[in-house]
């Protein structure tokens, strides 16, 4: 089993890890494997993930083709796309929507038109931010990235301080790169992340709690698979399928980085 670096940039030569650091990576080998931006997968705009509390569409930061090892749900969804409400939480709406087909209003009619993706898993996390992961069929990644759903608020209306949604003039998103994948040359590639030094996981620190040389030179980069740079513990449940992400395409993790799993569902990030 191989882990793998993301790159995104328009061009393999190009290949960045958009961290802070902005490091370039080998573009040797390196396959187009998806894209970031507010672009989405082939899915209807009724079934774009929305936010439980406001009812406003997610954001989408990635959508990826997964090596076949990756593809834990079968060959028949073989892609994943990533979705943000944005902010760290949400201020609720002064009054409960109530999705109304026959209402005046267009927000709340197009609310009682939605319907969740069959492959949709919400996730939340500690601090009650949400984010959704969508299993894609070969067909709605291979027919994207589409547009996000179009603007049906009334002038004034359906407005929240959480800046979380592209509808809104003063958000800023990010227009988009190419996603790509290169084979990470990582020594726990297939192995379950642990932090407890027992077993043939190599341990991100020496003895004096100095990152290893080999590790160092992994740091800072989104990657499927191999060694975790967990900001602080390891999450319970981790297996050797996982996705972690740095701060791509409009993510909001406070200077930290995430990890979902494609096997077990868990899901935390940390800064």
């Amino acid at each position: 089993m191989k882990a793998y670096d993301l790159g995104f940039g328009v061009e393999v030569r190009a290949l960045q890890t958009k961290t802070l650091y902005g490091e370039p990576l080998p573009g040797d080998g390196a396959v187009q494997a998806g894209w970031t931006g507010p672009w989405g997968p082939a899915i209807r705009p009724a079934q774009w993930p929305r936010s439980s509390i406001t009812g406003l569409p997610m954001s989408h930061a990635l959508t990826l083709r997964l090596p076949s090892d990756y593809q834990r749900r079968g060959s028949d969804l073989s892609a994943i796309s990533f979705f943000t409400a944005g902010n760290f939480t949400e201020t609720p709406p002064p009054r409960p929507l109530v999705p109304d087909p026959e209402s005046d209003d267009p927000f709340l009619r197009e609310l009682a038109g939605l319907e969740h993706h069959p492959e949709e898993v919400l996730l939340n996390d500690i601090i009650d931010g949400q984010f959704a992961l969508i299993w894609l069929a070969d067909t709605e990644f291979a027919a994207g990235p589409v547009a996000p759903p179009a603007e049906v608020r009334r002038p004034g209306e359906h407005l929240y301080d959480d800046g979380g949604c592209f509808w809104d003039p003063d958000s800023e998103f990010d227009a988009g790169d190419t996603a790509w994948l290169v084979e990470r040359p990582d020594p726990n590639a297939g192995k379950t992340p642990s932090e407890s030094h027992v077993g043939d996981y190599r341990p991100l620190y020496d003895e004096n709690t100095e990152m290893q040389p080999w590790a160092t030179a992994l740091f800072g980069r989104s990657h499927l698979g191999g060694t975790s740079f967990h900001l602080q513990s390891v999450p319970e449940g981790l297996t050797p399928y996982y996705l972690e992400l740095e701060e791509i395409a409009g993510l909001n993790f406070g200077t930290g980085n995430a990890q979902i799993d494609l096997e077990s569902g868990v899901f935390d990030w940390a800064c």
